[in-house]
């Protein structure tokens, strides 16, 4: 899938994959909450959510789609779009629908 302009190699259907993606959402929580009690300048908030999501991507697919990226909303479109393909994958590997994906 195309995530960014960077190809990542990433099935739900592979084991290894699906693995480093429920360990990546893992790790994400605990940096949301980090994030939440953060009282620093804003600037400061965006870099760590950009870092927040550039983790996750990093620990789930092992590239870094968002490399060069200073926009906080351009990293968290990327995340959507990431897990709008792996719903895709959930449909085709499972055959259900997205509507049955929670």
């Amino acid at each position: 899938m195309l995530i960014c302009g960077k190809e990542v190699d990433f099935k739900i259907s592979r084991l290894k994959d699906v693995g480093n993606f429920e360990m990546a959402l893992e790790e994400m929580k605990t940096k949301e909450e980090e994030i939440k009690e953060y009282k620093g300048p804003m600037t400061g908030l965006i870099e760590k959510c950009i870092n927040m999501f550039r983790d996750f991507f990093k620990k789930a697919t092992g590239t870094d789609v968002l490399e060069a990226c200073e926009d906080m909303d351009e990293a968290k479109n990327a995340y959507f779009k990431f897990l709008d393909e792996i719903k895709k994958q959930k449909t085709e590997v499972l055959g259900i629908t997205a509507a049955d994906i929670k």
